[in-house]
């Protein structure tokens, strides 16, 4: 039977690894009893688990599936029928409470000018939804900035004919003159500047919205002033009168008139030669006619455009897309002379936990060679992104260039309204829109390029468009 002691059992087996010497005895014996009788360590607590944060899904509604293209066309129709309901409810003898009442709260605000109000919503509408069309005139920043500034000037004019700054407030409740906001300018500058100061600040309100809407310096503006001012400048500096000649033979008093048949003969052989003045000639004035352009340069034709061969196009760079996970969606094609842009609207990727993200720009980017194989294109061009949209720029080489000629990009409304002398054009740019540019805003130009890609040829479109438009006396070419 073994024997029992405090410290535990004596024939039990040392640990693994440790042999045990018989030479310490009983002090040896004791310190493992010891090491034994140790208490364990205290049971670690489970730690709580942290809670995991889930972000929630957004919610995809229609119009966050709209691409920016449509969303503005959407925006159009929607500014058009609004401008179309005010201005029938304006001309309507019978309106109903509610259409009454809205007429009313628009009067109070804007006084007369809603009647104007209607015909901007309108006009803007209608340019969101015709954006697209060529001939229709583009619409800048600086045009609607413009237009709004303008548009308030002439509602604190309105106020201005019929109310004082005193009776501004009373004035807008009726809903006449410029209405709250036409009152609220004309308390703010007429009570500052007084009705002096606050005509100059009209005067300067008016030239600071006119020069942003045309989107023209302030020193452009007054170009029709140049022959007044000369006439004024004529009439203020009169010319010198005109000194009437003494006729030779005036008989002065107190002078004896001398007979030439008394002069003694003067001897000519010692005459020195005359000497030939050359006389400089006046300068004459001829008047240039600048030549029409139906007689000197031929009219451009309308290139074909298959258009099922472009859509298939757009549904391969799609399927490309979406095998090499990275799914888009095109949204737009512009077709220009040589190429044709596909613009690519990025779609989501849905991850394991359900969250969406955006198929990266620079995963598209590097997918050029592939999408260039899969169209049997030469090359492709990617522009990630095009600038003033949020989709990214596929351009493709056409099967077929178009011929741009010079004459359509002249007769264009857009280089019509440029109204530079020294304007000159480019060609199409991958939209096919006109390129279109002025020697004033480049005083040195490189045209560089390799053999063959129309450097002569942009040099001569560029003499021709100085000479069609500019005379010999004004443009001096050397």
């Amino acid at each position: 039977m073994p024997l029992l002691t405090p410290f535990g059992s004596k024939n039990k087996k040392p640990a693994a690894g440790k042999k045990s010497s018989p030479k310490k005895g009983g002090a040896d014996s004791h310190a493992r009893g010891m090491a034994k009788q140790k208490s364990p360590p205290p049971p670690v607590s489970p730690q709580p688990a942290e809670p995991t944060y889930t972000p929630a899904q957004r919610e995809t509604t229609w119009w966050n599936k709209l691409s920016p293209e449509r969303k503005l066309d959407v925006v159009g129709v929607i500014l058009a029928f609004v401008g179309v309901i005010i201005l029938l409810g304006l001309i309507s003898a019978n309106r109903s409470p509610i259409v009454g009442g809205v007429i009313f709260f628009l009067a109070q605000l804007f006084g007369w000018g809603v009647y104007i109000l209607p015909l901007g919503l309108l006009i803007f509408g209608l340019w969101l939804v015709f954006r697209k069309i060529e001939r229709v005139h583009p619409l800048t920043v600086e045009n609607a900035t413009g237009s709004i500034i303008l548009f308030f000037w002439l509602l604190t004019l309105f106020h201005s004919l019929i109310a004082t700054a005193e009776t501004a407030e009373a004035v807008a409740l009726t809903g006449v003159g410029g209405g709250y906001f036409g009152g609220l300018a004309q308390r703010v500058f007429w009570g500052a500047f007084g009705s002096g100061g606050a005509a100059i600040w009209m005067i300067a309100w008016l030239i600071i919205g006119v020069s942003i809407m045309l989107d023209k310096p302030v020193a452009e503006l007054f170009k029709w002033l140049t022959p007044w001012i000369q006439k004024l400048r004529d009439l203020i500096i009169k010319p010198a009168p005109q000194t009437q000649p003494i006729p030779a033979s005036t008989q002065i008093d107190g002078l004896t008139p001398i007979d030439p048949s008394a002069m003694p003969a003067v001897d000519a052989s010692g005459a020195v030669p005359a000497v030939p003045v050359q006389t400089r000639t006046g300068t004459t004035i001829i008047e240039w006619k600048l030549p029409d352009l139906t007689d000197i340069l031929d009219e451009g034709s309308e290139a074909a455009v298959n258009e099922d061969f472009i859509k298939q196009r757009a549904r391969l760079i799609e399927e490309t897309l979406a095998s090499f996970g990275a799914p888009a969606q095109v949204v737009a094609i512009s077709r220009g002379p040589s190429i044709t842009q596909f613009g690519v609207e990025p779609l989501f990727l849905e991850t394991r936990g359900g969250v969406r993200t955006r198929v990266r720009v620079s995963k598209i980017a590097s997918l050029a060679d592939d999408l260039a194989l899969a169209l049997a294109a030469p090359r492709i061009r990617i522009q990630a992104p095009v600038p003033g949209h949020s989709y990214v720029g596929i351009e493709v080489p056409n099967e077929e260039m178009a011929r741009v000629a010079l004459r359509d990009i002249l007769e264009g409304e857009l280089f019509k309204g440029f109204k530079k002398p020294l304007a000159f054009a480019l060609g199409r740019d991958v939209a096919g829109m006109p390129a279109i540019a002025s020697i004033e805003n480049m005083p040195h130009m490189l045209i560089a390029g390799t053999t063959g890609s129309g450097k002569s040829v942009c040099v001569n479109t560029i003499l021709t468009c100085m000479l069609l438009y500019n005379t010999p006396d004004d443009l001096r070419l050397v």
